[in-house]
């Protein structure tokens, strides 16, 4: 198993048993949900893949509403609570992943990533239309406060993040032919919520 195989599969382990989610996470979903649910409200798209579904919390809500969705994640923990949950989810890398989807969804992933550019063009050539990102906000006041406190009260649980801004992956999926069309705050701006549409639409 990889080393980022193993690192997921251990944050994820048991979670078929007990899903780890304090009141505080439980808010910042609710939140996520509000302007998810808005933000799609205005694409076109029928089919979407999640990218690192986890436990599928953002790939449910595409389901509720109405979306052809399915997820793919490397620790297969998540796999099997997602599909539990009555989603379709699959163990496999984003890199091994083929087809064309009008929307490809990432929540919390890319931040992960020392360089972030290789995962981001696997979720670009995997999108027909758009790319949605659901990403901290280290450039704002209370996403640099959430992940202080983040790292000191759960930081033996987390999984490392770089302190990425928002200019930096919109200035990636630029080059690549992708144009930044939203970028919503959630939870007091602790998020941010970024859509990118492909500048030559594929049929």
């Amino acid at each position: 198993m990889s080393d980022s195989r193993k690192t997921w599969e251990d944050r994820w382990e048991g979670s078929e048993i007990h899903e780890r989610i304090t009141p505080v996470g439980r808010m910042m979903f609710c939140a996520k949900k509000r302007v998810l649910t808005e933000a799609m409200g205005g694409l076109e798209a029928r089919t979407v893949l999640e990218v690192g579904c986890g436990l599928g919390h953002t790939l449910r809500v595409f389901k509720e509403l109405g979306y052809e969705a399915s997820g793919i994640d490397i620790a297969p923990s998540a796999v099997a609570v997602c599909k539990r949950k009555g989603l379709t989810a699959a163990l496999k890398a984003v890199e091994d992943t083929e087809g064309a989807y009008d929307l490809v969804s990432s929540d919390g992933m890319l931040e992960h990533f020392l360089n972030f550019e290789p995962p981001a063009r696997h979720l670009m050539r995997l999108s027909s239309r758009y790319v949605l990102l659901i990403q901290p906000n280290h450039g704002s006041f209370m996403g640099l406060t959430a992940a202080f406190l983040a790292t000191l009260l759960r930081g033996h649980e987390n999984v490392f993040e770089y302190n990425y801004r928002i200019k930096d992956f919109a200035d990636v999926f630029e080059k690549n032919g992708f144009r930044m069309i939203r970028s919503e705050p959630i939870f007091m701006d602790v998020f941010r919520l970024l859509v990118f549409k492909r500048s030559d639409p594929t049929p």
